[in-house]
Formats: C-alpha cells, structure tokens, sequence
C-alpha cells in the first residue's frame, strides 16, 4: 500500500512542479496533497513536525511568489494594480488561446491591457510595463522550481 502512497504523492509533485509554469494549475494544492500523501506512505507518527512545517511555509510560498514577483515586476517599471490584475489575467488566459507562448505573451498583453484600462498612454511606458510583467513570472518561475526541487531532495532524503 505505501507504494500507491508514494506514486500518488510523485504525482501531485509532477503537479506541483508544472504548476510552476502554467498558473493556472494550484500549485500550493497540488505540493499539499503531495506533502499528505508522502506522509501517508511513510508514516503520520514517524514523520515529524519538522516535515509539516516546512511543507506548509513552501505551500503558502507557492499561492504567493506569483502575486509578489508579478506585484515587484510591474511596480519597479512604472506600472500600477491595472497592470498587476491585467497580468494576472493574462497568465490565466494565455495558455488557452496560445498553448506554451501563451503564458508569457499572456502575461504581456495582460500588463498592457490593463494599464491602457487604467489610462496610462505612452506606449514606451506601457512596453516597459509588459517586459516588467514578463520579467516577474520569469522570476516566480525561478524561485519556485527552486523551492520545489531543494524541497524535493529534502523529501528524498526523509524518505529513504
């Protein structure tokens, strides 16, 4: 039975980490099921607190890299919450009308988008927006595969 656990958990963890490219996957979600299903297989009792914490902060961490480096790409261009929610969206949105490229033209167009909504009309600024935006999901996508392959050895070596 604990191979199905850890099967399971492997992948939710694949989840997890594609999540990391595509935004549109709950990528917190998916790393908390694979964290409850890799406990399962080994053990609540022989697991330890030190495992549940550290599997918590780096769920959290993972809802909230994207917001924050998408917040700090498009603020430190020039750009204000219009862009920020056009981002978002457009991260969302990308994927589906363009598979792959869509996620980062997504995130551009999104930016641009919303800071036109929001008024801003010096297209210079607003490109400077759009590379802002694509500049801060490059970076979430950095720092959270980071997280989750450091936190996948720390699995590992728990687990063997």
């Amino acid at each position: 039975m604990e191979i199905i656990w850890y099967l399971l958990g492997f992948a939710c963890y694949v989840l997890a980490l594609v999540a990391v490219i595509y935004p549109i996957l709950p990528g917190g979600i998916f790393h908390a099921a694979a964290a409850l299903l890799f406990a399962l297989g080994y053990g609540f009792t022989d697991i330890g607190i030190a495992y549940w914490i550290i599997q918590a902060v780096i769920a959290v961490l993972l809802f909230a890299i994207d917001y924050v480096a998408n917040y700090y790409g498009i603020q430190r261009s020039g750009g204000t919450k219009y862009g920020i929610w056009g981002s978002l969206i457009g991260l969302v949105v990308g994927p589906f009308i363009i598979p792959v490229a869509g996620i980062l033209i997504g995130a551009l167009a999104g930016a641009v988008i919303g800071e036109l909504i929001g008024g801003q009309k010096s297209w210079k600024q607003l490109g400077k927006i759009g590379v802002g935006s694509v500049g801060g999901f490059i970076a979430s996508v950095i720092v959270k595969g980071g997280i989750l392959l450091v936190n996948a050895i720390y699995i590992i070596i728990i687990l063997v």
